[in-house]
Protein backbone atom coordinates (compact mmCIF):
# COMPACT_ATOMS: atom_id res chain seq x y z
CA UNK A 1 0.00 0.00 0.00
CA UNK A 2 2.92 2.37 0.06
CA UNK A 3 2.46 5.07 -2.59
CA UNK A 4 4.72 4.41 -5.51
CA UNK A 5 4.07 6.50 -8.74
CA UNK A 6 -1.20 9.33 -19.18
CA UNK A 7 -3.78 8.29 -21.52
CA UNK A 8 -4.12 5.46 -24.01
CA UNK A 9 -7.10 3.93 -25.75
CA UNK A 10 -8.60 1.08 -23.81
CA UNK A 11 -8.69 -2.34 -25.35
CA UNK A 12 -10.77 -5.19 -24.04
CA UNK A 13 -8.04 -7.77 -23.62
CA UNK A 14 -7.02 -9.43 -20.37
CA UNK A 15 -3.67 -8.76 -18.77
CA UNK A 16 -1.16 -11.17 -17.47
CA UNK A 17 -1.27 -10.27 -13.81
CA UNK A 18 2.07 -9.05 -12.47
CA UNK A 19 1.93 -11.28 -9.42
CA UNK A 20 1.97 -14.35 -11.68
CA UNK A 21 5.27 -13.40 -13.29
CA UNK A 22 7.71 -16.32 -12.93
CA UNK A 23 10.54 -13.88 -12.17
CA UNK A 24 9.00 -13.07 -8.77
CA UNK A 25 9.87 -16.32 -6.97
CA UNK A 26 13.64 -15.94 -7.40
CA UNK A 27 13.41 -12.25 -6.49
CA UNK A 28 11.62 -13.04 -3.24
CA UNK A 29 14.19 -15.75 -2.49
CA UNK A 30 17.04 -13.27 -3.01
CA UNK A 31 15.23 -10.66 -0.92
CA UNK A 32 15.18 -13.11 1.98
CA UNK A 33 18.87 -14.01 1.66
CA UNK A 34 20.59 -10.71 0.97
CA UNK A 35 22.21 -8.72 3.74
CA UNK A 36 23.14 -5.90 1.35
CA UNK A 37 20.67 -3.00 1.68
CA UNK A 38 21.52 -1.74 -1.82
CA UNK A 39 20.79 -5.12 -3.37
CA UNK A 40 17.59 -5.34 -1.32
CA UNK A 41 16.49 -1.95 -2.65
CA UNK A 42 17.12 -3.06 -6.24
CA UNK A 43 15.18 -6.29 -5.65
CA UNK A 44 12.25 -4.44 -4.10
CA UNK A 45 12.18 -2.02 -7.02
CA UNK A 46 12.12 -4.93 -9.48
CA UNK A 47 9.29 -6.61 -7.56
CA UNK A 48 7.25 -3.39 -7.62
CA UNK A 49 7.96 -3.03 -11.35
CA UNK A 50 6.63 -6.52 -12.02
CA UNK A 51 3.56 -5.94 -9.86
CA UNK A 52 2.73 -2.60 -11.45
CA UNK A 53 3.04 -3.38 -15.13
CA UNK A 54 1.10 -5.48 -17.55
CA UNK A 55 1.74 -6.70 -21.06
CA UNK A 56 -1.21 -4.52 -22.07
CA UNK A 57 -0.41 -0.87 -22.68
CA UNK A 58 -3.95 0.31 -21.89
CA UNK A 59 -3.62 -1.17 -18.40
CA UNK A 60 -0.19 0.40 -17.95
CA UNK A 61 -1.65 3.77 -18.93
CA UNK A 62 -4.39 3.44 -16.32
CA UNK A 63 -1.87 2.40 -13.66
CA UNK A 64 0.39 5.35 -14.45
CA UNK A 65 -2.53 7.78 -14.59
CA UNK A 66 -4.00 6.52 -11.31
CA UNK A 67 -0.66 6.46 -9.52
CA UNK A 68 0.20 9.96 -10.71
CA UNK A 69 -3.24 11.19 -9.62
CA UNK A 70 -2.83 9.49 -6.24
CA UNK A 71 0.51 11.21 -5.70
CA UNK A 72 -1.05 14.53 -6.69
CA UNK A 73 -3.95 13.83 -4.30
CA UNK A 74 -6.43 13.99 -7.19
CA UNK A 75 -8.56 11.34 -5.57
CA UNK A 76 -11.38 11.54 -8.11
CA UNK A 77 -9.11 10.79 -11.08
CA UNK A 78 -7.23 8.14 -9.08
CA UNK A 79 -10.52 6.41 -8.21
CA UNK A 80 -11.69 6.47 -11.84
CA UNK A 81 -8.36 5.05 -12.99
CA UNK A 82 -8.15 2.26 -10.42
CA UNK A 83 -11.82 1.31 -10.81
CA UNK A 84 -11.32 1.00 -14.57
CA UNK A 85 -8.12 -0.96 -14.05
CA UNK A 86 -9.85 -3.38 -11.67
CA UNK A 87 -12.74 -3.80 -14.09
CA UNK A 88 -10.37 -4.60 -16.97
CA UNK A 89 -7.89 -6.68 -14.94
CA UNK A 90 -9.62 -8.01 -11.81
CA UNK A 91 -6.76 -10.44 -11.15
CA UNK A 92 -4.08 -7.74 -11.01
CA UNK A 93 -3.16 -7.52 -7.32
CA UNK A 94 -1.46 -4.14 -7.62
CA UNK A 95 -4.64 -2.55 -8.99
CA UNK A 96 -6.44 -3.56 -5.79
CA UNK A 97 -3.49 -2.44 -3.68
CA UNK A 98 -3.43 0.98 -5.29
CA UNK A 99 -7.14 1.45 -4.68
CA UNK A 100 -6.65 0.25 -1.08
CA UNK A 101 -4.03 2.98 -0.69
CA UNK A 102 -6.46 5.52 -2.10
CA UNK A 103 -9.19 4.43 0.31
CA UNK A 104 -6.69 4.62 3.19
CA UNK A 105 -5.76 8.19 2.28
CA UNK A 106 -9.48 9.02 2.11
CA UNK A 107 -9.83 7.46 5.60
CA UNK A 108 -12.32 4.92 4.24
CA UNK A 109 -10.73 2.11 6.23
CA UNK A 110 -13.43 -0.51 5.65
CA UNK A 111 -13.05 -0.20 1.87
CA UNK A 112 -9.26 -0.16 2.23
CA UNK A 113 -9.33 -3.38 4.28
CA UNK A 114 -11.55 -5.06 1.68
CA UNK A 115 -9.14 -4.15 -1.12
CA UNK A 116 -6.10 -5.21 0.92
CA UNK A 117 -7.76 -8.60 1.48
CA UNK A 118 -8.33 -8.93 -2.28
CA UNK A 119 -4.70 -7.93 -2.93
CA UNK A 120 -3.44 -10.58 -0.52
CA UNK A 121 -5.77 -13.23 -1.94
CA UNK A 122 -4.10 -12.61 -5.31
CA UNK A 123 -0.53 -12.08 -3.99
CA UNK A 124 0.03 -13.28 -0.40
CA UNK A 125 3.61 -11.97 -0.50
CA UNK A 126 2.54 -8.39 -1.16
CA UNK A 127 4.53 -6.78 1.62
CA UNK A 128 3.13 -3.34 0.77
CA UNK A 129 -0.42 -4.53 1.31
CA UNK A 130 0.50 -6.42 4.49
CA UNK A 131 2.15 -3.32 5.93
CA UNK A 132 -0.78 -1.25 4.69
CA UNK A 133 -3.10 -3.42 6.75
CA UNK A 134 -0.89 -2.65 9.74
CA UNK A 135 -1.22 1.08 9.05
CA UNK A 136 -5.00 0.73 8.91
CA UNK A 137 -5.07 -1.17 12.20
CA UNK A 138 -2.79 1.44 13.76
CA UNK A 139 -5.07 4.27 12.56
CA UNK A 140 -8.03 2.43 14.11
CA UNK A 141 -6.22 2.03 17.44
CA UNK A 142 -5.92 -1.75 17.01
CA UNK A 143 -2.26 -1.78 17.97
CA UNK A 144 -1.81 -5.50 18.59
CA UNK A 145 -3.21 -6.28 15.14
CA UNK A 146 -1.02 -3.54 13.64
CA UNK A 147 2.08 -5.02 15.24
CA UNK A 148 1.18 -8.48 13.97
CA UNK A 149 0.75 -7.14 10.42
CA UNK A 150 4.06 -5.23 10.57
CA UNK A 151 5.87 -8.36 11.76
CA UNK A 152 4.25 -10.43 9.02
CA UNK A 153 5.32 -7.85 6.44
CA UNK A 154 8.89 -8.00 7.76
CA UNK A 155 8.86 -11.80 7.43
CA UNK A 156 8.14 -11.38 3.72
CA UNK A 157 10.48 -8.43 3.27
CA UNK A 158 12.99 -7.91 6.09
CA UNK A 159 14.38 -4.82 4.33
CA UNK A 160 11.90 -2.18 5.46
CA UNK A 161 13.75 -0.24 8.18
CA UNK A 162 10.93 2.25 8.71
CA UNK A 163 8.51 -0.62 9.38
CA UNK A 164 11.02 -2.38 11.62
CA UNK A 165 11.38 0.85 13.63
CA UNK A 166 7.59 1.32 13.77
CA UNK A 167 7.20 -2.30 14.85
CA UNK A 168 9.78 -1.98 17.63
CA UNK A 169 8.21 1.27 18.84
CA UNK A 170 4.74 -0.26 18.87
CA UNK A 171 6.00 -3.36 20.70
CA UNK A 172 7.57 -1.13 23.40
CA UNK A 173 4.38 0.88 23.78
CA UNK A 174 2.25 -2.25 24.08
CA UNK A 175 4.64 -3.73 26.63
CA UNK A 176 4.56 -0.53 28.70
CA UNK A 177 0.74 -0.54 28.67
CA UNK A 178 0.63 -4.14 29.87
CA UNK A 179 3.06 -3.64 32.77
Amino acid sequence: MLIVFLFAPLGGSLAIAGQDDPRLDPLFARLQKTADPHEAARIQERIWDLWMYSEKEDLNALMKQGTFALGARDFELAMESFNALIELAPNMAEAWNKRATLFYLMENYDASVADVKKTLALEPRHFGAIVGMGLIFDALGQHEAALEAFRRGLEVNPHMPHIRKKSEQLARELKERNI
